[in-house]
C-alpha cells in the first residue's frame, strides 16, 4: 500500500543507491586514470582491466537495485525469465495514473551496455577477459553517474508531488 510513509522510504533507498552509483563511478573514473584507458599506450594489464571491470560491475548493480526498487513499489512484479533486460525496459515506460518512465530510450542502451557486461564479466571462468570489451563497456559508463542523477532529481520530484497528493 502506498502511503506518504512509504513513498518516504523509497525516496530514501533511492538517494541512497544514488550515493552507492556516484561512489562506484568515482571508483570506475579512478581506475580508467589509472590504467590509462583515456589515452593512447594505456596498460594492457589483465589485472588492471579486471579490476575496471570490478567497478563497471558494482556501477551497474548499484543502478540495478535502484531498478528493481521502483519496479517492485509501483508495478509489485517482477518476472522471473530474464527480468534484468526486462526491468531496463520496464524503466523506460511511463504508466498512466501510476509513474513516469525513469529515463529514455537512449539512456537504457546505455544501461543495457553495462548490463551485458556485468553478465559477461560474472560468469568468466575458462575465457579470459578481454580488455577491448572492457574498453566499451567502460566508454558507455562515462559520464554516466552525472546523466542519471538527472534522472533521478526528476523521478524524486515526481514522488514528492505523489506523496503531498496523499497527505
Amino acid at each position: 500500500m502506498r502511503t506518504a510513509d512509504t513513498i518516504e522510504q523509497l525516496r530514501a533507498e533511492l538517494k541512497q543507491d544514488m550515493s552507492y552509483i556516484r561512489l562506484n563511478y568515482t571508483k570506475n573514473r579512478e581506475m580508467t586514470d589509472r590504467i590509462g584507458l583515456a589515452s593512447p599506450g594505456g596498460s594492457e594489464n589483465e589485472f588492471e582491466y579486471a579490476a575496471l571491470g570490478y567497478t563497471l560491475h558494482n556501477l551497474y548493480s548499484a543502478m540495478e537495485s535502484y531498478f528493481v526498487r521502483i519496479a517492485r513499489f509501483f508495478e509489485n512484479n517482477i518476472e522471473p525469465s530474464a527480468w534484468y533486460r526486462e526491468l531496463i525496459d520496464r524503466m523506460t515506460l511511463e504508466i498512466e495514473g501510476v509513474r513516469p518512465a525513469l529515463f529514455d530510450i537512449d539512456f537504457s542502451r546505455r544501461v543495457d551496455e553495462l548490463m551485458r557486461f556485468r553478465h559477461l564479466f560474472r560468469n568468466l571462468y575458462k575465457t579470459p577477459l578481454k580488455p577491448e570489451k572492457v574498453a566499451i563497456a567502460n566508454r558507455e559508463a562515462e559520464g554516466i553517474a552525472e546523466a542519471f542523477h538527472n534522472y533521478h532529481q526528476r523521478f524524486d520530484r515526481f514522488l514528492r508531488q505523489l506523496k503531498t497528493e496523499l497527505s
